[in-house]
């Protein structure tokens, strides 16, 4: 399938995500990072990323469907880096382990704007929401720009890991064969990506 500009890559998605409603709240997906039911099954396969058993801090968008992913992380037990909307902040939520059953930590949106404290903790794995993404790794957002903004920011202030991998988490029908004539410079691939049907190792 031949695209002519991001913004038809995007209305392309958001209209075949709430036409066969794929897409859940919030809706219309449009103008989003659309969020879909399978989002919680998707988030599971990070499990089969090898670095992921011995990684520290997880940084995880505030998008809503990243909402089941961030969960993951805080219940394993691992630091959860975010950024609130707009970038406002780059906070972490350290794991209840001592009392996690008794008071679940809220990783709403509202919840992660309330919630947390400065981020000072390297990240091993950063996943972030994509409208469309292909095979090799490159990824569109919602236009804002945030995603990669998120990556860079971490990358300039010096809170990566040596071996840093960056994913993002998507229905297949958002995942694409090759629209790297899209891309720009300030475009930063992925890694891998997570589905509800699998974990995806992008080619390079």
């Amino acid at each position: 399938m031949q695209f002519k500009d991001k913004s038809e890559v995007r209305k392309y998605v958001w209209d075949l995500m709430f036409e066969k409603k794929i897409a859940i709240f919030p809706l219309p997906p449009h103008g989003r990072i659309p969020n879909f039911s399978q989002a919680k099954k998707a988030c599971f396969f990070i499990k089969r990323l090898p670095e992921y058993k011995d990684s520290r801090c997880i940084f995880c968008g505030p998008d809503s469907v990243l909402r089941p992913l961030r969960d993951l992380v805080l219940s394993d037990g691992k630091i959860l880096a975010y950024a609130t909307p707009h970038m406002r902040e780059m906070k972490m939520i350290r794991p209840n382990l001592s009392n996690q059953e008794k008071e679940k930590i809220n990783t709403s949106i509202k919840g992660l704007i309330e919630k947390g404290e400065k981020l000072v903790e390297k990240v091993q794995i950063a996943v972030v929401g994509s409208v469309a993404v292909d095979e090799f790794g490159n990824r569109l957002g919602k236009g804002s720009g945030y995603g990669d903004k998120e990556i860079q920011y971490l990358k300039e202030k010096n809170l990566v890991e040596k071996n840093f991998k960056t994913g993002t988490l998507v229905h297949t029908v958002q995942f694409f064969g090759d629209i790297s004539k899209l891309s720009e410079p300030h475009d930063i691939p992925v890694d891998f990506l997570l589905t509800q049907k699998s974990l995806i190792f992008c080619k390079r």
